[in-house]
């Protein structure tokens, strides 16, 4: 039997008739409230729409208009009123309805009348279309606008690139240039004077650095790479990871590297967590100031995140250098080999994923820096 609604008509012959056209198919009446969930019905033609259901699951046209529906009870006298439309049903279809939803103040719910459509005008088909494209419109729009702040936000990120560049190229490359044009000046008068020896061994120095100039380049063009590509999210052993790293390692016979806590399993990019679990390890080894050295690798759960320490017994960095050796061609090291990337690397690629790199560490007090490595368990788009 068709559930009821809660409150009954008076017996009177409109009663009647009205009961009388319902049961023929003439109208139905859905009842929902503010969650636009239905509670009740009446009629045949209200057959289709199951109580206790979102009414827009059982009537495919009010999809994308829930927001129209719900203003409605801000404006009292006001309807929604949907011309000719055609409900599809698993019993097969129904005829077109017009079907017509206004706020039912005083018992605080909504009313959908559904009647049998007579006739189609050309306004009612013009109106039709007209929401239709509207719905459509929007919907268009809203991904304009996610694609447009998406674009926004890496225009952002290539200005803020680009000054950083800008930054290290008229800071960091100048000074080796204007090494490489007094090696060359110096050249001339030698040579005039036959001084051929120590001619040759300027140009021995131009070319050490000219080989500097052209690893501190290829450096920065890596690092201007990194989080240009989208590495692809993949189910990741981290354990396996930490043990590709450590085994590919070329470690002095006097260094000893041990892996310590939990390494789960994570959906997260592998290659952006090797390089940097790779470049702090390698680091390590190669500031270390002693042909003995021990590096300890060991990971925890946190809230949202893998919690990576990286610490060795090494020299340590002074505090106020913690900054700077994030930054490209900076170095803790006064031996000059490096070129100073590798911990850039790090913190970019960290930045990019949307981690975050601590350094603990003070040689006054004792030995040895500690990197501790926060990873997204969830990686930002």
């Amino acid at each position: 039997m068709m559930p009821e609604p809660d409150y009954q008509l008076a017996p009177s012959p409109l009663v009647a008739a009205a009961r009388l056209l319902a049961e023929r198919n003439v109208y139905g009446l859905v009842w929902f409230g503010p969650d636009l969930v239905t509670s009740a019905r009446y009629g045949g033609l209200a057959s289709f729409v199951e109580i206790g259901e979102p009414v827009a699951e059982a009537c495919l046209p009010l999809t994308g208009l829930e927001g129209d529906i719900l203003s409605l009870r801000d404006a009292p006298g006001h309807v929604l009123d949907l011309p000719a439309v055609a409900i599809k049903t698993g019993s097969g279809d129904l005829p077109r309805l017009n079907i017509t939803i206004f706020w039912f103040v005083e018992g605080q719910h909504f009313l959908m009348l559904l009647a049998r459509s007579v006739s189609r005008s050309d306004l009612e088909a013009e109106l039709s279309q007209q929401m239709r494209a509207r719905l459509i419109a929007e919907s268009e729009l809203a991904a304009k606008s996610r694609e447009l702040a998406r674009a926004n936000i890496e225009l952002e990120r290539a200005n803020r690139d680009l000054e950083d560049f800008a930054a290290v190229i008229s800071h960091d490359l100048k000074a080796p240039l204007r090494a490489l044009r007094y090696a060359a000046e110096d050249m001339a008068p030698m040579i005039a004077a036959g001084d051929i020896a120590a001619a040759r061994q300027r140009l021995d120095e131009i070319t050490q650095r000219t080989r500097r100039m052209s690893d501190m380049m290829t450096a920065l063009l890596d690092y201007a790479s990194v989080g240009r590509k989208s590495d692809t999210v993949e189910v990741v052993d981290t354990r396996a990871v930490i043990d590709v790293v450590v085994r590919s390692l070329t470690v002095p016979p006097g260094f000893t590297v041990s892996i310590q806590g939990d390494w789960p399993t994570l959906e997260t990019a592998r290659a952006p967590l090797d390089l940097v679990i790779r470049n702090l390890t390698e680091n390590a080894v190669k500031h270390h100031d002693r042909v003995e050295g021990s590096i300890t690798i060991c990971a925890r759960r946190v809230t949202g995140a893998l919690e990576i320490d990286v610490g060795d017994d090494g020299p340590g960095i002074p505090p106020h250098l913690h900054e700077a050796v994030l930054l490209p061609f900076r170095t803790a090291s006064a031996d000059g080999a490096s070129t100073g990337m590798g911990l850039a690397f790090v913190a970019r690629t960290v930045e990019q994923i949307g981690g975050s790199l601590y350094i603990r560490s003070d040689p006054a007090i004792r030995r040895g820096t500690v990197f501790t490595l926060r990873w997204p368990e969830v990686i930002r788009g």
